[in-house]
C-alpha cells in the first residue's frame, strides 16, 4: 500500500516542503497552524498593523479545519504546543486557548519563537489527536492546577503525554536557578507519570526548552540523575518561555516498558547520553540532531548540515528497521531565518512526496555552530499514512 493524499483548498499553500496532516491508524499528527488564510493572508484587517487576536482566532479555526478533514475532533487533542512570537501577547494566546480547550485539557506548552517563516505572524502551534482513543486527563496531589491543561498529563492509547513546569501545587515558581527548578520540573513530571502508573523508565521522549542555554550542563546533569541509566532521547531547545521567571519546560512522552533505546554508526548509542533514537511498539522516537560534521568547513553552511542531521537520522530510521516513508512529522530549530531556503534545500533532499507535516521555529541550540536541528516522529505503518495537504499552483 502507498499514501493516501487529502487535498483541499481550505488551508495556506505551503511555502516549503511540509504537508499540514498526517494520519496512521488513529493517531493524528498536525503540523505547523498559522492565523492565515488560503492565500496566505494573515489575519486581521489593517495593512501592514499585526493582528494577534485576529491570527490566534484564525490559528484555531485552521486546526479545526484539519481536524475534520481528517476525521478529528478538538476533544480529540492530547498534545498542543503554541509556540508565541512576543510574549507580552501569551494573555491573548490564553484567553482563546481557554474558550476551547478549557474543558478537552490536553497536555499543553507554551514557549516562545522569534518569529516565523511568514513575516508578521505573530503565532503557530502543532498538535497531535487521537481519535476515538478514550483520553484520560489525570490528576495528581500536589500538582498545579493550570488554566485548560492536563494537571497530571493525557494517557492514551497506552502513551501519556505531559508538560512539567517548575511551579508547586499553589503556582509558585520555584527558586530562580536553572538547578532548583529543573528538580522541581522533574519532580513534578514523577508525579504525573505516577499518575498513570508509570516512572522514570517508561520515559520515551522528552523536549527541554531553557531560557538561558548556559544553563544547559546544570540541567542536562539533573536529568541524568532523574532517569539514570534508561536515558530517553532528549531535545534541547533555547528560547523564551511562558513565564518570565521560568529557567525550563519539560515535555514528556512515556509508554510503559520505554522502549528500546537505538543509536547507529553515525548516531551512537553512548552510556550516560540521551538515546538517539527511542522505539516503543510501532512508534520511532528520533531525538533531535545537529548537522556538525568533523569537517569545519561545514560548519556554517545549513544546507550541508541539514543534509548531515538527515544522514543521521536515516542512519537510525534504518537500524529500526523502518524506511524514510515510515516518518510521520519532523520539527526543526534554525537559529536564523536568513538560512530558510539553505534549510529546505537539505531537508527537501531527504523527505520523499506527499510531503509530512512539520513545525519549523527559530531557536538557540546546544553547540553555537550549529545552524539546524531535526527531531523527528516515525511509524511501522506510516508509509501507508493519509496525508492533508494543499494542491500545488499549476504554472501556465
Amino acid at each position: 500500500m502507498s499514501k493516501k493524499v487529502i487535498l483541499t483548498d481550505r488551508l495556506m499553500r505551503p511555502i516549503a516542503h511540509f504537508s499540514h496532516a498526517s494520519r496512521v491508524g488513529n493517531l493524528v499528527h498536525i503540523g505547523a497552524v498559522a492565523g492565515v488564510f488560503p492565500g496566505l493572508r494573515l489575519a486581521g484587517d489593517s495593512v501592514g498593523r499585526i493582528d494577534v487576536a485576529a491570527q490566534i482566532d484564525r490559528m484555531f479555526d485552521n486546526l479545526a479545519t484539519e481536524l475534520d478533514l481528517m476525521g478529528a475532533r478538538l476533544s480529540d487533542v492530547v498534545r498542543l504546543k503554541t509556540y508565541v512570537s512576543f510574549p507580552r501577547d501569551i494573555g491573548k494566546y490564553r484567553e482563546a486557548y481557554g474558550r476551547l480547550f478549557s474543558a478537552i485539557r490536553p497536555a499543553h506548552t507554551v514557549v516562545g519563537s522569534w518569529d516565523f517563516p511568514l513575516p508578521q505572524a505573530a503565532v503557530e502551534l502543532d498538535a497531535v489527536a487521537v481519535v476515538d482513543g478514550g483520553a484520560r486527563v489525570l490528576e495528581a496531589e500536589g500538582l498545579p492546577v493550570l488554566p485548560g491543561c492536563a494537571p497530571a498529563g493525557v494517557l492514551c492509547d497506552g502513551f501519556h503525554y505531559a508538560t512539567a513546569c517548575p511551579v508547586d501545587a499553589d503556582g509558585k515558581v520555584a527558586a530562580s536557578t536553572g538547578r532548583e527548578q529543573t528538580i522541581a520540573a522533574l519532580r513534578n513530571l514523577e508525579r504525573m507519570l505516577a499518575a498513570a502508573g508509570l516512572t522514570s523508565g517508561d520515559v520515551c521522549s522528552v523536549h527541554v526548552t531553557i531560557a538561558d542555554l548556559r544553563e544547559l550542563p546544570v540541567v542536562e546533569n539533573e536529568l541524568r540523575q532523574f532517569f539514570g541509566e534508561s536515558l530517553p532521547t532528549w531535545t534541547v531547545v533555547g528560547a523564551p518561555l511562558e513565564s518570565p521567571d521560568f529557567r525550563l519546560t519539560i515535555e514528556s512522552i512515556a509508554t510503559s516498558g520505554g522502549g528500546q533505546r537505538l543509536g547507529s554508526k553515525l548516531a551512537p548509542l553512548n552510556a550516560g547520553r540521551a538515546a538517539p533514537a527511542v522505539l516503543a511498539g510501532d512508534v520511532l522516537f528520533l531525538g533531535g540532531q545537529i548537522g556538525l560534521s568533523m569537517d569545519a568547513a561545514e560548519a556554517g553552511d545549513v544546507e550541508r548540515q541539514t543534509r548531515n542531521a538527515w544522514e543521521r537520522l536515516n542512519s537510525l530510521i534504518d537500524v529500526a528497521g523502518f524506511t524514510s516513508e515510515s516518518v510521520i512529522r519532523t520539527n526543526n530549530v534554525l537559529t536564523d531565518w536568513r538560512d530558510y531556503a539553505g534549510f529546505n534545500a537539505g531537508y527537501g533532499a531527504n523527505v520523499p512526496e506527499p510531503y509530512v507535516p512539520r513545525a519549523t521555529v527559530l531557536g538557540q541550540l546546544s553547540d553555537a555552530r550549529a545552524r539546524v536541528q531535526v527531531e523527528g516522529i516515525v511509524h511501522r505503518n506510516g508509509a501507508e499514512a493519509t496525508i492533508l495537504q494543499v494542491p500545488p499552483i499549476i504554472q501556465r
